[in-house]
């Protein structure tokens, strides 16, 4: 009885003595300005059945890509800007000022960008960059590359 007592004291100083993790400590990047945003989830179009990868997807003219962007930041956010980049040209799509928008279920603030595919030639590809950014001017970008396709038939 007193080795079960004894194994059991163990155990509990031994739990007792583990650190706790912190999930904002062990995810953000703090500088003297302030902390960058965190995001990494996988960016998916939630607008197509299935909600594939973007970089997985081909997209028709005019066809809408919708992405679910999921970050937090320990600094205030400030916007989060779209950017495309076709060919060697890259343009600012939207800007979009932060709102809260805190999901209890995945724990991060949501936002769902939409990009409407331009008029291209069949099989140009075009990056689209991300940009969450803070007040203190630190961000962190996510990019995604999607291929544009002749027509619309088989998509969806």
């Amino acid at each position: 009885m007193k080795r079960y007592i004894t194994i059991a004291m163990i155990i509990s100083t031994l739990v007792a003595c583990t650190k706790e993790s912190d999930f904002i400590e062990d995810n953000t990047d703090p500088t003297g300005a302030g902390s960058r945003p965190v995001s990494t989830n996988t960016l998916y179009d939630v607008g197509r059945a299935g909600n594939p990868a973007l970089n997985a997807g081909s997209y028709a003219p005019g066809s809408e890509a919708k992405t679910e962007l999921q970050f937090f930041s320990d600094s205030p956010i400030k916007e989060i800007n779209l950017y495309s980049t076709i060919n060697t040209v890259k343009t600012l799509e939207a800007t979009i000022p932060y709102a809260p928008a805190f999901s209890k279920f995945k724990g991060n603030d949501t936002l769902l960008v939409t990009y409407t595919v331009p008029a291209l030639p069949a099989g140009t590809s075009i990056k689209l960059d991300y940009e969450i950014m803070n007040e203190n001017t630190l961000s962190v970008t996510r990019t995604a590359t999607m291929r544009r396709v002749r027509s619309f038939r088989g998509m969806r």
